[in-house]
């Protein structure tokens, strides 16, 4: 059965059994119901924890640093397992305040799985991309980061025609500028900016899942070679787009759980 709780102003869904329990942060342009088929697979042999983003829902307007969002996914995380170190699962912006909470909070942090998002804001990234896939993402980006300082009645529009054009997977009603907040943050450095992000290291056990079909990745290769060498880990590509814990949950899912079972 599910349970709610409130943390620091933010609703936090509980459902599952289990002696670990997985926290769950989304991306843009989502909410907490996209890990649903995550939930349902999970919850017999897990607490399965959501919550919707910092700015991510309509009626949270404040302004976020990173280091904001990274207390409050600490509270959460204290919350819901105060004794014991917790199972992360984080896709798109969940990985860049997923990985900054978890550098800053390594024990804290059984096992972690990232989705989609790697590397982001290494050199070898960077020099990854060939100029046409800078540009494919200079233009998405830079029109999300916009949208979040025009006025909400022009900014949601064009926030939702980006979400359009990405085939983002969450309903359209969901969709406003305010979920734009890490775009700004990155490209106009508001709220304190993004550049100052730990590089991802894990010292734990990490799953690096990543969906193939798209004009570019989000990792570098040097990156994933870096992970491999540690047994512990696993890397795994799915032959979807970015949301792959949908288009492909049924294998991800299963390959998720195996990982986390050995």
């Amino acid at each position: 059965m599910e349970k709610t709780i409130s943390v620091d102003g933010c609703q936090v869904y509980i459902e599952g059994t289990g002696q670990d329990t997985i926290v769950m942060l989304h991306g843009w342009p989502d909410t907490h119901e996209m890990w649903q088929q995550q939930v349902d697979h999970f919850k017999d042999k897990y607490v399965c924890v959501s919550f919707t983003m910092p700015g991510f829902a309509k009626e949270d307007k404040t302004n976020y640093s990173v280091s904001d969002v990274v207390a409050r996914i600490k509270l959460i995380v204290d919350a819901v397992s105060p004794d014991q170190p917790v199972i992360l699962l984080v896709h798109d912006w969940g990985c860049a305040f997923g990985y900054e909470y978890a550098m800053r909070n390594r024990d804290r942090v059984k096992k972690m799985i990232g989705l989609d998002v790697g590397d982001l804001n290494s050199d070898e990234f960077t020099h990854s991309l060939s100029v046409k896939q800078k540009l494919m993402v200079f233009s998405y980006q830079i029109m999300l980061a916009i949208s979040f300082i025009l006025p909400r009645f022009l900014g949601d529009p064009l926030a939702k025609f980006v979400a359009k054009v990405l085939d983002a997977k969450s309903h359209e009603e969901h969709i406003h500028a305010g979920m734009s907040m890490p775009y700004a943050m990155r490209w106009f450095g508001m709220n304190g900016g993004m550049r100052e992000l730990l590089p991802m290291d894990p010292s734990f056990p990490f799953f690096y899942a990543y969906a193939a079909r798209k004009p570019m990745m989000f990792h570098s290769p040097e990156w994933l070679q870096s992970l491999l060498e540690n047994p512990q880990n696993k890397v795994q590509s799915f032959d979807c787009g970015h949301w792959l814990m949908i288009e492909q949950a049924d294998a991800f899912n299963a390959s998720m759980e195996t990982w986390l079972s050995e």
